[in-house]
């Protein structure tokens, strides 16, 4: 097994990226992926903030994050309101939360560790910059087999208490992240619905 290494996206890894997110998101709509020049402006704005997993010179996983006020993370808000359409215009340097706004792993590499050492980078990082912690908005694609049974915070919950398992939500809480609630319309995501958890890792330290 080749040894997947994790470091700070570069302009040379922006083509790949393009075609990760069709892979790893084929639901989303199209105005929620995120596109070159979006991943350009991310990098412009807050490069240390952007990351990607390498399988030699393959990108095989891939996290974007921004700084922000708790004031705005923490509050009701979509996905495609509080990226700035994927451009990260909203980044505030003086923020005191690193906003999670993308995390995704390949389908020919999941199950590997690779989105817990993303997850990982992301924390270093908010400890480097004395930061109080993460907050994300996470899809909860397991919830579409019970749609008809429960609602969509009956069923985080449930994943949260260890009921049920979510492909995201049950690795964001082994990451250490708490479910916070629901954000309702977070996201276009097809046949997967649009609601999202409000999730948020605390740095302790």
């Amino acid at each position: 097994m080749s040894e997947i290494v994790i470091v700070n996206t570069r302009p040379e890894h922006i083509d790949q990226l393009v075609q990760h997110q069709r892979i790893c998101f084929p639901t989303l709509a199209d105005h929620e992926l995120m596109r070159r020049e979006h991943f350009e402006s991310q990098l412009r704005l807050f490069p240390e903030g952007q990351h990607v997993a390498l399988d030699g010179d393959r990108v095989v996983g891939q996290s974007s994050t921004f700084r922000i006020s708790g004031a705005i993370a923490l509050a009701p808000h979509t996905y495609h309101w509080i990226v700035a359409g994927n451009f990260f215009t909203n980044h505030d340097p003086e923020g005191e939360w690193l906003y999670g706004a993308d995390m995704s792993v390949h389908p020919d590499y999941r199950g590997r560790g690779i989105s817990r050492m993303l997850y990982n980078a992301r924390k270093d990082l908010v400890r480097r910059l004395g930061l109080r912690g993460m907050v994300g908005g996470g899809m909860i694609p397991g919830y579409v087999r019970y749609r008809d049974r429960m609602s969509p915070l009956e069923y985080a919950q449930a994943v949260a208490a260890g009921l049920l398992t979510d492909p995201t939500l049950t690795p964001q809480l082994r990451a250490g992240f708490e479910l916070r609630g629901i954000l309702p319309n977070y996201i276009e995501a097809g046949e997967l619905g649009n609601d999202s958890t409000l999730i948020v890792w605390e740095n302790r330290e």
